[in-house]
């Protein structure tokens, strides 16, 4: 299908990337734009500010992600990224670990550099699209009585006295967290969309170890949740060129320490030793590097009333999840896939609002499972109606028997990995196994606050 001459996406990141996939197969050309001077190599780039933190693609995301890009995979794995499956990973949270026995679930194990340095090399390959680095969008550009978006001008990065316009048949705006497009519309005469914050104050410190194939018994990724009671967690996963990333977490300004003895020593106080081992039995490499989250944020476009055509809003620069939470670039790939969708039925029309509305759900589903765990730290502020008192009691009934269900464990994870959406929790036959299997263990343990979170 054949939608028109050109299309500029915003943002050459993971959103930007994976939008431009469909793109691709329905414009002449696609541009992506990016402020930043991209790397010939896997590596860091300021652009990214969480991207030396850990970062994967949960079992929903990965799918979803060979959907766009078949056998993207094989790619990851022959760069040396690990592809791990459910029974290498070590998941501790609600006060036990997951029993995953007999599940075929696979996160991917690599740093971020790497997941989209191999990624852009895919989008790149077969012609079409093409990267204007070193450029950021200054405004857009629309038809006289701005009801349509024509194109966008940037000003050069290197050199802010030059700027050029791009035409263009539509326009996605992938930029992140600093989106200008709530100002971009209100100067057009829109009103901006509504925000959304939740207040988590998370602070958080990532080293790199040296791994050897032995650590935790072949174990390549464990997650220590962070408790309702308490303010601590971290990660460890296995990544490319044989080694750990471990992120440190702390929750309502807890800060990790950077140095060594520090960060050994705030690994220590988790409350199991899974991530300890791997620190204090490792050689580092590098420094530490730290990052903070302060809030959740949302911005409601999906309920404007009002959008210019042509004009699609993807990424964080709708709903900016913390990374530890492994949740943005699965429904950013969701989002493309939606994309997708719609293109296809619909063509340009209306493409804003129609995306933003079938991408809802995700967007939704994801907020929910992180700002309605972090709820469960009764320090966090924020409205806990009785939908989420249930669904809290429901999770302090269904961990213990995840702990040692393998079928309940799956039906847990594969929320958690996006792969359901939450309400399958409530199918009749996981329902009467939680049931049964909270009565027989006599107690209830307190939910973990991140008991539907992904595993990041």
């Amino acid at each position: 299908m054949h939608l028109g001459d050109h299309a500029v996406v915003l943002g050459a990141g993971m959103a930007g990337l994976v939008h431009a996939v469909p793109l691709a197969e329905r414009f002449e050309r696609v541009t992506l734009v990016e402020r930043d001077s991209l790397p010939d190599r896997a590596e860091p780039r300021t652009g990214v500010p969480q991207g030396q933190h850990i970062h994967l693609l949960v079992p929903g995301g990965l799918t979803r992600l060979e959907e766009l890009l078949p056998a993207v995979a094989d790619d990851l794995s022959g760069r040396g990224a690990h592809l791990i499956g459910a029974p290498e990973w070590r998941f501790h949270m609600g006060g036990g670990r997951l029993d995953l026995r007999g599940t075929d679930f696979r996160i991917t194990g690599a740093t971020r550099p790497l997941i989209e340095h191999v990624v852009r090399a895919r989008v790149l390959a077969p012609g079409g699209v093409e990267v204007l680095d070193g450029w950021a969008a200054r405004e857009l550009l629309t038809t006289s009585d701005r009801s349509r978006v024509t194109g966008v001008r940037l000003r050069s990065e290197a050199d802010p006295t030059e700027e050029r316009a791009l035409a263009a048949d539509l326009v996605v705006d992938t930029t992140g967290r600093g989106s200008r497009s709530p100002r971009w519309l209100a100067d057009l005469g829109y009103l901006p969309p509504a925000e959304e914050r939740l207040k988590v104050d998370v602070h958080y410190t990532t080293r790199l170890f040296r791994r050897s194939p032995r650590d935790l018994d072949g174990s390549r990724n464990v997650l220590v949740d962070v408790p309702p009671a308490g303010r601590r967690g971290g990660v460890a996963l296995a990544v490319e060129e044989g080694r750990w990333l471990v992120t440190l977490i702390g929750m309502l300004g807890e800060r990790p320490p950077a140095d060594l003895t520090g960060f050994t020593e705030y690994a220590s106080g988790l409350w199991n030793g899974d991530i300890h081992d791997v620190v204090s039995g490792g050689t580092p490499v590098g420094d530490a590097v730290r990052a903070a989250f302060p809030s959740f944020s949302r911005h409601r476009y999906d309920r404007l009333r009002r959008l210019p055509e042509r004009y699609l809003v993807a990424g964080d620069a709708v709903c900016s999840f913390d990374p530890r939470f492994g949740q943005g670039m699965t429904v950013a790939i969701i989002e493309a896939l939606e994309m997708r969708r719609v293109l296809d039925e619909h063509g340009l029309d209306r493409i804003g609002p129609r995306v933003l509305s079938s991408a809802r759900w995700a967007v939704q589903d994801a907020w929910d499972l992180a700002a309605g765990g972090d709820l469960a730290h009764p320090e966090v502020e924020g409205p806990r109606p009785l939908s989420w008192r249930l669904t809290t009691a429901y999770l302090e009934r269904l961990l213990p028997v995840a702990h040692r269900d393998p079928l309940v464990g799956a039906a847990l994870i594969r929320v958690i990995g996006m792969l359901d959406r939450p309400q399958r929790l409530m199918r009749p036959q996981l329902l009467r196994r939680v049931l049964a299997g909270s009565r027989r263990n006599g107690s209830r343990t307190p939910a973990s606050g991140s008991a539907v979170r992904s595993p990041a």
